[in-house]
């Protein structure tokens, strides 16, 4: 359904890694910060997408993330000349690069590589796209996503330290023993070692002879593959090598081979005890592999398209257009129908209003005066402002205007001193400015003190009083009224020397 394509929801769901042999199918993911494993023998790769859904229908991955590995054999690896491309490209140009090396045409591989560390040379991978396109059938069918698709020997690499360089012995089950070299977990050399029994320690006494010459045989291969590398990888010479092979104790055989060889050796030591054998361990590369890292058959070409224009998809999307189409036209027309109703309250309450208008008026015309009255009122309106403004102007002339000057004259006469000149003199209703000379200017306020023993002079109050001297350096004074009063209120001036 393009519906649940499209709004489907992304869950949270284990990473799983999916080893693939010849005859057996390795299953590993975390669960409760622990590693789950499982093994299902197969009978070539025909079983693998019947194993693949068995697996993850037993453990119940259905929707989880899927990280595959073609095991030894199933691949096929060379190093070539380097091309002048982006990495984004080598999955399109392999194919094409590598045809004269391979026996299948390049429109059936699939390709990917990476600069080997040795040599300014390319280490390319191919594989057969058929043998791909099952793969991504069978985790689609078992209702997982496929994320990639890498090679045994380039996962190894994720068991090495990356800080140094480092020789991996590994052989699972059966099969020969394969050797691989990681410059900084990047594969650098592989070498498949042949003619060894298993396993290669003595199980009993019987043994021990024939199996110590086998040591050092094995060992004898060892020092030859170690003196390459310290040729080739003068920088990071080799400085250990590490065992990981089935049917032997990994520990007892380091052990054996450290006394036969001058570089460390120490056992593969898996993070979770259930990473017993080699085919779970290299599903389990697969899983702690980082993206872009290593090499991935499963390119975007080869990725299902979500095709649209399908009949039943455009069946459905014009299902749903007619439902959508359907909704919003019943919307409307309830929008519609709510708006006619307030309309139709709008228009009877406007009625109403209207109907209330017209009264007003009515009752307004039989109160309205005749245009005589209202001019006899707007006249008594103007008489009575008229009085109203004389009264005022009445109320701001001081009594002192009714009877004169001529007592506060002889007042100031009699409070004359003779340290004080007046020169100026000022009044206007309660107000009164001096202007004169004073012989020291101590003398100007016990002048002012003698004010209170006259009537007319001790309610006159002065904002400002300013000292200064003339030119024959003389005392000057100036008296500035305090202004209680409104300024038109009326007064006389006069001047005395």
């Amino acid at each position: 359904m393009i519906v649940n394509k499209l709004f489907r929801k992304k869950t949270h769901s284990p990473a799983v890694g999916i080893a693939l042999f010849a005859d057996t199918v390795a299953l590993v993911y975390q669960e409760n910060k622990a590693w789950a494993t499982d093994e299902q023998p197969v009978n070539g790769v025909m079983g693998w997408p019947d194993a693949i859904r068995s697996l993850i229908e037993k453990h119940q991955l259905k929707g989880a993330e899927v990280r595959l590995v073609l095991g030894h054999g199933l691949y096929q690896s060379m190093l070539i000349d380097k091309p002048e491309l982006p990495r984004e490209e080598y999955p399109t140009a392999l194919p094409f690069l590598v045809k004269e090396l391979v026996n299948e045409s390049p429109m059936e591989l699939v390709a990917d590589g990476f600069v080997a560390p040795l040599k300014d040379r390319l280490q390319a991978f191919s594989t057969q796209k058929k043998q791909i396109e099952q793969l991504e059938k069978a985790c689609r069918e078992a209702g997982c996503e496929l994320l990639s698709v890498s090679a045994e020997e380039v996962v190894w690499g994720q068991l090495t330290a990356f800080e140094r360089s480092q020789l991996v012995l590994h052989r699972r089950g059966k099969t020969n023993l394969q050797l691989s070299a990681f410059k900084h977990q990047v594969l650098c050399f592989q070498r498949q070692l042949r003619g060894f029994s298993v396993p290669l320690l003595a199980r009993d006494d019987s043994q021990s002879l024939e199996k110590g010459l086998q040591l050092d045989g094995l060992a004898l291969e060892l020092q030859r593959s170690l003196d390459f590398l310290s040729a080739q990888l003068r920088d990071a010479p080799i400085t250990q090598l590490l065992i990981s092979c089935d049917d032997d104790d990994d520990s007892e055989l380091a052990q054996s081979l450290s006394q036969r060889l001058n570089v460390k050796v120490e056992p593969v030591t898996p993070s979770h005890p259930s990473l017993a054998s080699n085919a779970v361990r290299v599903a389990y590369c697969a899983v702690i592999e980082p993206e872009q890292v290593g090499i991935n058959f499963y390119s975007d070409a080869l990725k299902p398209k979500l095709e649209l224009l399908t009949l039943p998809n455009i069946v459905m999307s014009w299902v749903a257009i007619t439902v959508m189409l359907g909704a919003l036209a019943g919307w409307f027309s309830w929008q519609g129908y709510q708006q006619q109703q307030e309309l139709a309250a709008d228009k009877q309450r406007l009625q109403q209003k209207s109907a209330e208008v017209e009264q007003a008026k009515a009752a307004l015309a039989k109160h309205l005066p005749s245009q005589i009255k209202v001019d006899v009122a707007q006249g008594l309106e103007q008489h009575l402002a008229d009085k109203r403004a004389a009264l005022e102007a009445i109320a701001l002339h001081d009594s002192s205007l009714q009877v004169g000057y001529a007592g506060m004259m002889q007042q100031l006469s009699a409070a004359a001193s003779g340290d004080i000149s007046v020169q100026h003199l000022k009044v206007k209703g309660p107000q009164l400015n001096l202007e004169g000379l004073a012989r020291s200017p101590d003398a100007v306020p016990a002048w002012l003190q003698q004010f209170k023993q006259y009537p007319s002079l001790s309610d006159r109050r002065f904002k400002l009083m300013s000292l200064g001297r003339n030119k024959q350096n003389i005392v000057t004074f100036k008296l500035l009224a305090e202004r209680n009063q409104p300024a038109a209120q009326a007064g006389t001036q006069g001047v005395a020397q």
